[in-house]
Parts: structure tokens; C-alpha cells; sequence
């Protein structure tokens, strides 16, 4: 006999052909082992004497059935009928051992009283939705108009069995039993199915074992059926014990059955439960099926959770052949349990958004997921129509709470419809939150060509000062399975090394299973309230972000990418207490590929306190290490009078600290007006941290031409408080022929040339908001260098300043000076001096040993800012004359006497000098010039003789010498000789003693174009070599026009002692 449930996969064809069970073959079913049985008893009834075989055989014959059989016992209580054949005997469809009928005479004539039937064998077929008993089909199935029934006839079974082969495998059944077959039939049924179902769904094993009964008309069926391994589809069931209690209705008409399953193991695609138990009561009726189910399955997992038990408790009615009907139901779920991995991928979004918005807010979404969802509860009102390939789902209601009953997720309206074609018409309503848990609301409908539309909003979700909005949200699904986006986010909180407030983002884009996400696909303004980074607090702006040529602003597919690009920027903030500006001509952001900003340019504080930084070119990376490279920088501190120009290095941004490496710059000076003060120094291998608001930055400032180094210098600032230092450091600055000062500072220029030495130092600059202070240190072993009055060699000592920027030293500086030449050579003097914003020199004193006295130079200030007259005022105070002498290497002249005098030296503004009346006076007593070489003068005559060795050494009383001229031309110097006489070893004889009684003053006047040519003057008074050309003698070679003292001297010098 056919199994019920193989009735409901037919389709409707099948269902047709099958429509005759309830009137014909169906009812025959229960008769068919009893066929024979009914024609013994027929043909007895008609006519006892002929029961011997004519009877018996005309009514096979007149059915078309052919059969043998063997006659074994006949009398008129009882016929045994043994050996039965129907059909055909190489393959029968029924076989017989023994058949006794017991017959009686009733009210209405003969009657069977009863049949006992042993071992009969039916092979029966189900092919295509068609029953059919072979042979036997012209005795079943008769065509009878009227209803079917079970026979009022007393049957006993005894080993009866069925072979039934069906579209969907071989069942065995086997009947024992006896009684009445309308009213008090009981027997025991045992069917076995192996591997029985259709290619989608099949079982290993299928057996049922009955209590087959019959009352009042009706038979009935109690007993487990057993299933183990069933599989359908992705469905699957290890073992399953259905419980069965059917009850057919007396006309075949109805039916009615109850089912208690218990099933173990059971899985559906990726959902999976322990165990299935549940009750079903199912009705039958002529093109009509019902049933109602309460089924449980426990302890149900999916990957995302676990369910310690899902319940579906409701009903379906419909047709017969379940091409239509109606389910309407509840389905429940409850302790939920939800999976290690559902959470975990918000752990891991937390770990990788550490120090943003986002990373506070997964972290307090999965603590609340985690709480909400263990041990909740889920419910669902539905109902499901369907009628062919189409169907519809209608949803009231459906809701997860909490094991507390706090509902955190409820839809409603839910309703859909599917057929061949897809998915249509769906819609229904979206609201989720509480227990810590995002509120979305939301509503998707879908349109008649295909395509749905998801309009949703979250509420405010926030973990302390962090939250995130979505007012608007727009997704529309395509036919295609790909869907368009468009929405706005609203966020506040905290980004790596600050926050934002009010940050809006507007969303918009598409996705699709062949290229991924794209966002951003057209122009989208970013608009902010306040945006701090790195102590940068950025007022409200909006941004404009554009896609950087086709593709999206945001894409991910395999990879995520960023491109955007924005027109020109210009922020405005704070810094700390300062105010603070960020522009830009254009900003490229690129996501893996380097990102670029062009004409980037920052400005910090105001009026004495303002910071700018610029940049031409920077470019970076912020994927791994956000780093990158800039050129064309410049950096300037109103406070500082420094100007750094032609920035260039690498910078990086970690751990919240922006530095920049490899800096190279040039410095210089920004004067407030005039003439600056140093010429741009250049810096290689410089680096600059800005972590905590501070910046700290180290150099080494070089001379660009030459490359030698000048000075290190470390800078630090903070910008919350305006304050900071620069150290300056010179280990020693070579000055040389490669490196002069004049190439160092243009204040030097005309002032110093021909340096030889070198600088040591240190010195600071500090400044906090308005006030800059500075100062150092710097001085020299030993630095050689020509000046305006002359060269100098040894300077030495250390100049203290007490503001360096301005150059100001502190009063009275005292320097070493081992030799100054302003025409004399003066030795191992001294000069006390201070200097006032680097153009105002106050020589306090200049003092020096000379010959035997002193040089002393009178205070002198002067203004190096514009062009003016210098007098330099020497006073000489008791110069020897011997000495003299002796320094000018006046070799074979010897003087005695000690003179005072005051010498002047101006330079006019052009800077040509010139000795102002210079006067030289000697001393009360006099003094004495001799002549001590050998005469080399041709004879002279008599009188000519006779005069030289009368004034070959002359005693003066008083003498004065004057001084003028230009130092770089003629030099005019006048003796006066008074008190005149001679000396010792000269010539005496009656016209010297009488000249001798004479007052005699000498006045002579010498033309010369430097002091060495003077020395030469004064000793061709005696030497007539010295009155040719000095150069025709060797005593003097030509040098850049002027005269240089020769090689050896003409007249060798005298080894006597001198007076």
C-alpha cells in the first residue's frame, strides 16, 4: 500500500490519476487478499451443486482472469480451495496456499460466515500515481457506482503478504489478523521500505508495525513508522519514530490521522538540532489535506548561535495533492546562545579602531550583544500561502527579547512573495534597540519590477562622549542583486590624537556581488563643528571631497582604495590659546596610494606670537606608517627675527608625535629694517618633533659657498604657552682665505678684511609670547684681520652679549690685541669697547705700549648704519726717541729724548684717512740726532766736508714734529729744531764755536708717501745713497704702486755700541 507522505510529493498530474482511491481501487485494497476468498463464497451462495469448478471458472473467465486453483475439500458448511493462481504462473500476481470458507444460511438465504485465508502473496505496482493488482485489476476494480466500503464478512489472515513496487522503491507488507472486516477486524501490520523516496529525498530505512483494527466501518491504523537516515535536499534526519494512530472514514472518504514524531539528529543547510519532537494531527478529504503540527527541535545551532530549543506550532490546510495551501503558525525559539565568532569580529574591529569614535562604541555595541542576546527568546507570527511554483509570506509580527522579556528587535508587516521569476513584492517594518543596543527603525518595500527599497535611521548611539547618528538611510535593491545607497552619518568623538564634533558625512554609492562597494561617487561635502588633532582645534567648516578622476571615492572589492580630492582649503582654529589657520590649494587623499597637498601653509598665535610653516609640496602615505616627504617649506617665528626658507625632508606621524627627518633649509635674517645681518646659512640633516603641543628641532647652520659649518642649533617651543629657546652652538668658526666675515654679515664689509682665526661660542635666544631676550658668549685664541686704521694680529678674548639677535654686548668688553699697524706698529695693547645693535661701537679705550710710552686712543663711537667721518684721536705719551729709532730700523741714526704729542687720524665717509695735525713734542731737556755710519758721500770739498762733520750730531733744547697728510697719498711731516747746538763727535773749530754762541733753529719739512719713506728721508741727511732712486739701489721694489722696503742695506750697520 502506498505511503501517505509519498502521496504529497506527486505532482498534480500524478494527483489525478489518483483521484480514483476514495471510490474504487483504494477501497479494494483491503479486499484484495480476500478475492478469492469472495468468489468461493459468490458462486456457493448461487449454487451449491455446482461449486465443483463451472461456476467458478465462467466468473474468471467473464473478468478475463486466468487462474488455477485446486478444489480440496467441498461440503455444505465447508469449501477448501487450495493452490490459487491468478495471473500468470511464471510470474503470478496472487498466490494462495489454502482458502476455507465457512458458509451458513442466513435470513435472506446461503451466506458466508467466514474466510480463512493462508499465506497468500500480492505483488501489487504504483507507477506514475496509477495502483494496480496486475491480474486482479478486472475483480477490484469494477467500475461500481456505489461508495465504497468494507464487506461485512468474517476474515481470518495467516501469513498474508505484499510486495508493492512504486515510483519510489519496493515496500514488503505483511498482514496477520481476524474478524469482521467492517466491525471488529484486528490484526498486526508490518511493511518495510528500504531506500524508499525520490531522487531529492530518500530514506535508508522505513518500516511501520501496526495494530490494523476496524469499527462501525472504519478502519484504523496504530504504530510506530521508523525512518532512519532521511535526507532531503539539505535537509537530514539520522532517525525519526513516528508515532501514527489513522482513522479511515467508512465510505473511504476521509481521513484522519495523529502523529508523535521523536527524531535525533536533525539538520537543515547550516542549521542543525539534537533532537525533533512534536505532535501532528492530520485530516484527509477528498481534494482537501489539513494538518495541524507542535514540533520541537532541540538544542539548535547555527554558525552565528545556539537555540536550546525552536518550536513551530501551527497549521496548514489545502488541496489534497498540496499543490496550494495555507500555513499559519508561530514559530518560537529560546535560550539563545550566541556563537564564539559573532562577537569576535567586533573584538577585532575594536582592536584595529583603537583611539577613534568607533572603537568605544563596538566595544559597548558587543558587551551589549553579548548580555541581550544570551538566553533570549525569539517569536514569529507568519503565514504562508502558496498555490503552484508561487507563494506569499505575511508576517504580523515577529520579535528577540531578552532573557528579562525587553524586546530588542521587532518586525512587523512583513510580506512577500515568490515565484519562478524571484522575489516581489516584499515589505514590512524594522525596529531594533534597547539594552544598550542601537535604535534603527526601519521600512523596506519593494516595487513591481523587482527592485526594494530599505529606508532606515538610527538614533543616537553613544559611549561617553563618543556617538554616532545615521538620520537617514536609503538602500534600493536592484533585480540585478546589486542595491544603491544613500544616507547621512553624524558622529562625535575621539580620532587618533583628537576628536570631532558634529563631523556629517553624507553616504552614497552602490554594490554588487561582480565589483564590490563604491562610495562616492559624485561630489560629497564633509561638514564638522570643531576638529582637533594633535592640539590643532579646527572650527566648523564644510569640505568638499570629489572623486580623483573615475573611480569612487571609496571602493573595496579584494582591496580597500580611497582617491578623493579636494579645491582650495581654508580652516580656521586654535592651537592652545593661539588662534590658528590651516589653507591649501589642493588636497589629493589617496587610500594605498600616497596622498598630496599642494601650497599647504599654517599659521599659529598672532602679533609677536605668530608661528608660519609652509610647504609647496607635501606627500605621504597612511597605510602601515603614515609618512611621507615635503619640499618647498618655510617656517618663520614673528618673535625670532629668523626666516627659514626651501624646507625640505620626510616626515612621519607615530604614536601621536609628527617629526621630520633629513631636513634640509636655508636660514636668514629678517631685519626690521636696513640691512640684514648674516647672509643665508644652510642646513643639512636637520629634524623637528612635534609631540604634546612642543617642538623641538636641531640644525647645523652652514656657510653655503664655502659648506663649512658656522653653528648647531637646537630650537624648542610650545605652542600652548608661546615660550621657547634656540641654543646656539659654535664649536669653532675657521676664518680663512676660504671663509672672510664680510661673506658672513654684510656689517663686517668695510669694516674687517683679511681675517685669519678662529670663533668660538654659545649663545641662547629665549621668548615667551612678546618678550624675546638673547645673549652668548664668543670669543678667539688668536684672530688676525685688517681694519680701517689698520691691521691688526692677535686679537684674543671673549665678548659677552646680552642680546645677540640685536648684537648688544654688554658694557665694558676687554680684548687682547698682540699688534695694530695704523702706520706704526704699536704692540701688546688693550681695547675696551661695547656694541649696541650691532652698528653702534663705543670705543671706551684703547691702550697700548709704545716706544719706550704710551698710545692711548680717546673714547670714539661709531655709527656703522650710514655713511659718516671717524676721527680716531691717539694720544702718545712719553715716547723714547731711541726706541723710535731702533723699531723704524733707522739703523745708522741714533736719537735720545722723550716727546707727547696727539695724533688724529680721520676717515672720512668714503672711508679715506688722513692724520689731522698731528703734533709730537718732546719733553723739557731736549735731546739729541747723530748720524753713526760711515760718510759714503763723494768728497764735497772742503767747505762741503767740513759742514757735514760739523753737524753730524746735533743736541736740540726743544723740538716738535707735525704730522698731516693722507694716509693713503702724501704725507707732510715738519721738524722744528730749537736750541740747536752740536753734539759729541762732531767737528769744532772757530766757526762752529761762534755759530755755537748764535740762537739756531732748524726747520725741515719732509714729503713722503708713507712712514717708511719718512724714515728713509730722515736718514738721507746723511746718506747720499738715499737721495738717488731707492729702487735703482735696491732700497725699495714697487708693489701695486707703492715703495716696500728693499733686500740688504746699502751702508752696513755700525757693531759699536750706541750712545
Amino acid at each position: 500500500m502506498p505511503v501517505p507522505d509519498e502521496q504529497d510529493r506527486l505532482g498534480p498530474q500524478q494527483g489525478r490519476k489518483r483521484q480514483l482511491w476514495p471510490r474504487r481501487w483504494r477501497t479494494r485494497i483491503a479486499l484484495g487478499l480476500s478475492a478469492a476468498a469472495l468468489l468461493g463464497g459468490s458462486v456457493a451462495w448461487v449454487s451449491r451443486e455446482r461449486i465443483a469448478g463451472d461456476v467458478i471458472d465462467g466468473y474468471l473467465a467473464e473478468a478475463g482472469v486466468a487462474a488455477t486453483y485446486d478444489i480440496s475439500a467441498l461440503t455444505p458448511q465447508v469449501q477448501v480451495i487450495e493452490n490459487l493462481v491468478i495471473g500468470d504462473p511464471a510470474r503470478p500476481d496472487l498466490t494462495v496456499r489454502r482458502i476455507v470458507i465457512e458458509m451458513g444460511v442466513g435470513w435472506a438465504g446461503p451466506e458466508v460466515r467466514r474466510i480463512e485465508v493462508e499465506g497468500a502473496r500480492l505483488f501489487a505496482a504504483v507507477r506514475g500515481g496509477t495502483f494496480s493488482l496486475g491480474a486482479l485489476d478486472p475483480l477490484v476494480f469494477t467500475g461500481s457506482d456505489e461508495p465504497p466500503a468494507l464487506p461485512a464478512l468474517n476474515v481470518a489472515l495467516r501469513d498474508a503478504r505484499a510486495l508493492i513496487i512504486t515510483d519510489y522503491g519496493r515496500v514488503g507488507v505483511k498482514l496477520d489478523g481476524a474478524g469482521r472486516l467492517d466491525d471488529g477486524f484486528a490484526g498486526t501490520l508490518a511493511a518495510t521500505a528500504p531506500g524508499i523516496g525520490t531522487p531529492g529525498c530518500r530514506a535508508d530505512t522505513a518500516t511501520l508495525y501496526g495494530q490494523l483494527t476496524s469499527r462501525n466501518g472504519a478502519p484504523e491504523l496504530a504504530g510506530p513508522l521508523r525512518l532512519t537516515d532521511l535526507v532531503c535536499g539539505t535537509a537530514r534526519l539520522a532517525r525519526a519514530d513516528i508515532g501514527t494512530q489513522i482513522s479511515v472514514a467508512p465510505d473511504f472518504a476521509a481521513a484522519d490521522a495523529d502523529v508523535r514524531l521523536a527524531g535525533e539528529r536533525a539538520s537543515f543547510a547550516n542549521l542543525s538540532g539534537a533532537a525533533v519532537s512534536g505532535t501532528a494531527r492530520i485530516g484527509w478529504s477528498p481534494g482537501r489535506l489539513a494538518l495541524n503540527h507542535d514540533l520541537t527541535v532541540a538544542d539548535v545551532a547555527v554558525p552565528q548561535a545556539r537555540f536550546a530549543r525552536l518550536t513551530a506550532e501551527g497549521s496548514w490546510s489545502g488541496a489534497a495533492d498540496v499543490s496550494s495551501g495555507q500555513w499559519d503558525g508561530t514559530l518560537r525559539a529560546a535560550g539563545l546562545a550566541p556563537a564564539a565568532g559573532f562577537t569576535a569580529s567586533l573584538g577585532t574591529g575594536v582592536r584595529g579602531l583603537e583611539g577613534t569614535l568607533l572603537a568605544p562604541l563596538l566595544s559597548k555595541a558587543r558587551i551589549s550583544f553579548d548580555r541581550a542576546l544570551m538566553g533570549a527568546s525569539l517569536r514569529a507570527d507568519a503565514t504562508v500561502r502558496h498555490k503552484g511554483s508561487a507563494a506569499s509570506l505575511n508576517m504580523p509580527e515577529a520579535s528577540l527579547a531578552t532573557r528579562s522579556g525587553t524586546r530588542v528587535l521587532a518586525l512587523s508587516r512583513i510580506s512577500a512573495r515568490f515565484s519562478d521569476a524571484g522575489l516581489a513584492g516584499l515589505g514590512g517594518n524594522l525596529l531594533a534597540g534597547g539594552a544598550g543596543l542601537p535604535s534603527i527603525n526601519g521600512r523596506i518595500e519593494q516595487a513591481a519590477g523587482g527592485g526594494w527599497t530599505l529606508r532606515a535611521a538610527m538614533a543616537d548611539y553613544a559611549a561617553g562622549a563618543n556617538r554616532l547618528a545615521i538620520p537617514r538611510l536609503v538602500l534600493r535593491g536592484l533585480p540585478t542583486g546589486a542595491f544603491a545607497f544613500d544616507g547621512l552619518v553624524t558622529a562625535s568623538g575621539d580620532l587618533p590624537g583628537g576628536n570631532v564634533s558634529d563631523l556629517t558625512v553624507p553616504l552614497e554609492g552602490t554594490w554588487s556581488q561582480t565589483r564590490g562597494l563604491a562610495a562616492g561617487t559624485r561630489c560629497t561635502a564633509i561638514g564638522f563643528a570643531k576638529l582637533a588633532l594633535s592640539g590643532l582645534a579646527l572650527e566648523g567648516r564644510s569640505v568638499n571631497l570629489c572623486p580623483d578622476g573615475q573611480a569612487p571615492l571609496l571602493a573595496y572589492r579584494d582591496n580597500l582604495t580611497f582617491a578623493a580630492r579636494t579645491g582650495p582649503l581654508d580652516l580656521t582654529g586654535r592651537i592652545g590659546e593661539n588662534p590658528a589657520q590651516l589653507s591649501a590649494s589642493s588636497v589629493v587623499l589617496r587610500y594605498p596610494q600616497p596622498f598630496a597637498i599642494q601650497n599647504l601653509a599654517a599659521r599659529i598665535g598672532s602679533g609677536s606670537s605668530e608661528v608660519r610653516l609652509a610647504a609647496a609640496n607635501l606627500t605621504g602615505t597612511l597605510g602601515g606608517a603614515v609618512a611621507g616627504a615635503f619640499a618647498g617649506g618655510s617656517a618663520r617665528l614673528a618673535a625670532v627675527p629668523l626666516d627659514l626658507d626651501g624646507v625640505t625632508g620626510s616626515w612621519a606621524f607615530t604614536d601621536g608625535a609628527l617629526r621630520l627627518d633629513g631636513g634640509t633649509f636655508v636660514l636668514s635674517d629678517r631685519p626690521a629694517q636696513g640691512t640684514a645681518r648674516f647672509v643665508p646659512l644652510v642646513a643639512q640633516g636637520a629634524s623637528l618633533i612635534l609631540a604634546d603641543n612642543r617642538i623641538t628641532a636641531d640644525a647645523t647652520l652652514r656657510h653655503q659657498p664655502s659648506g663649512r659649518a658656522v653653528a648647531a642649533v637646537t630650537i624648542r617651543h610650545d605652542l600652548d604657552t608661546a615660550a621657547g629657546s634656540a641654543r646656539l652652538s659654535v664649536p669653532g668658526l675657521l676664518f680663512d682665505k676660504a671663509l672672510q666675515p664680510d661673506e658672513l654679515t654684510p656689517l663686517a664689509k668695510g669694516v674687517i678684511a683679511f681675517a685669519d682665526g678662529t670663533i668660538t661660542g654659545e649663545g641662547r635666544v629665549d621668548w615667551r609670547g612678546d618678550s624675546v631676550t638673547s645673549g652668548g658668549t664668543f670669543g678667539s685664541d688668536r684672530f688676525d684681520f685688517a681694519a680701517a686704521f689698520g691691521p691688526v694680529r692677535g686679537l684674543a678674548g671673549k665678548v659677552v652679549f646680552t642680546d645677540l639677535i640685536n648684537l648688544t654686548t654688554a658694557p665694558d668688553q676687554t680684548l687682547n690685541i698682540a699688534a695694530i699697524n695704523p702706520g706704526v706698529e704699536v704692540l701688546a695693547g688693550t681695547v675696551r669697547f661695547d656694541l649696541k645693535d650691532a652698528v653702534r661701537l663705543s670705543l671706551k679705550d684703547a691702550r697700548f705700549p709704545f716706544m719706550g710710552g704710551t698710545l692711548v686712543m680717546r673714547p670714539l663711537v661709531m655709527d656703522f648704519s650710514q655713511p659718516e667721518e671717524r676721527r680716531y684721536i691717539f694720544d702718545i705719551n712719553g715716547l723714547d726717541a731711541a726706541q723710535f729709532v731702533a723699531q723704524m730700523e733707522l739703523t745708522n741714526l741714533s736719537a735720545t729724548g722723550v716727546f707727547d704729542g696727539t695724533v688724529p687720524i680721520v676717515f672720512d665717509a668714503s672711508g679715506r684717512g688722513r692724520i689731522a695735525g698731528g703734533v709730537l713734542t718732546a719733553r723739557e731737556g731736549g735731546g739729541n740726532v747723530a748720524y753713526i755710519g760711515e760718510l759714503t758721500y763723494e768728497d764735497l770739498g772742503t767747505m762741503g766736508n767740513y759742514a757735514f762733520e760739523a753737524l753730524r750730531s746735533l743736541d736740540y733744547r726743544q723740538m716738535r714734529v707735525g704730522l698731516g697728510g693722507q694716509l693713503d697719498g702724501e704725507i707732510i711731516t715738519s721738524f722744528d729744531f730749537d736750541g740747536v747746538r752740536q753734539g759729541a763727535g762732531t767737528s769744532q773749530n772757530f766757526v762752529t764755536r761762534r755759530l755755537a754762541k748764535l740762537p739756531i733753529r732748524f726747520k725741515v719739512n719732509v714729503r713722503s708717501e708713507n712712514f717708511f719713506e719718512l724714515a728713509t728721508m730722515v736718514r738721507s741727511f746723511w746718506n747720499a745713497d738715499f737721495i738717488r732712486n731707492p729702487q735703482d739701489v735696491g732700497l725699495f721694489r714697487q708693489e701695486n704702486g707703492r715703495l716696500v722696503p728693499g733686500g740688504k742695506p746699502v751702508q752696513p750697520s755700525e757693531s759699536d755700541d750706541q750712545p
